[in-house]
């Protein structure tokens, strides 16, 4: 059983922190198979990865598009995703390149619970390990109650958050395997959430540095 974080920000999102050579090497040392770059609006991570990746661990090539209703993360993919597009728009442009298209977080506070009307996905992120409170359990029972896929990841921005919520998949370790895999609905969950204090100091010190920033 292969164990997948299928939601990873490295330093090529405006808001990641982690380098691509250091994500991998903490999925390894936690025991995952592969992890997935899925960077906000940019594949740069993914090019990085390929030149460190081996047969041993899988790098899914990825994104996490801003889509005009909500975010969605694209797996298997090579070419850029233009952001702002409607759902619908977007979720097609990713399976024209032979890519899945995942609502990640569609019920975190301060996302668009829309976004699961917006287009027929072919996952749901039902475990994200920084959506707090309802969030994971109302997306678990929206994808139960609508016969969809569940699947799971970290949404980590730090390097330390690699890997605390996971995809689990039985298949070959390769590309094609793990997407039909997904597809077909032969995925479970695991993993855990932030605990809300972390969740917070983290919250605080983004908005800190924005602050800076300006």
């Amino acid at each position: 059983m292969l164990q997948l974080d299928l939601h990873v920000h490295t330093q090529y999102s405006y808001d990641g922190t982690c380098s691509v050579e250091k994500a991998v090497e903490v999925a390894k040392e936690k025991g995952l198979n592969g992890i997935a770059i899925t960077d906000h609006d940019s594949i740069s991570g993914h090019r990085e990865a390929k030149k460190i990746s081996n047969s041993g661990f899988l790098v899914i090539p990825g994104v996490e598009v801003s889509s005009a209703h909500g975010h969605i993360v694209g797996l298997g993919i090579t070419e850029p995703i233009p952001k702002g597009l409607p759902a619908a728009e977007t979720v097609e442009l990713i399976r024209a390149q032979g890519g899945i298209a995942i609502a990640a977080h569609p019920f975190a506070p301060g996302r668009h619970p829309e976004l699961v009307y917006k287009a027929r996905f072919d996952a749901i992120e039902c475990l994200n390990s920084r959506a707090i409170l309802l969030s994971n359990p109302l997306a678990q029972r929206f994808a139960r109650k609508n016969g969809l896929v569940m699947v799971a990841g970290s949404d980590a921005h730090r390097c330390d958050d690699v890997g605390m919520a996971y995809t689990l998949v039985d298949c070959e370790l390769n590309l094609e395997a793990v997407l039909e895999k997904i597809r077909q609905g032969g995925t479970s969950i695991a993993g855990r959430t932030l605990p809300l204090p972390d969740f917070m100091w983290r919250v605080l010190q983004k908005a800190l540095q924005r602050r800076h920033e300006r």
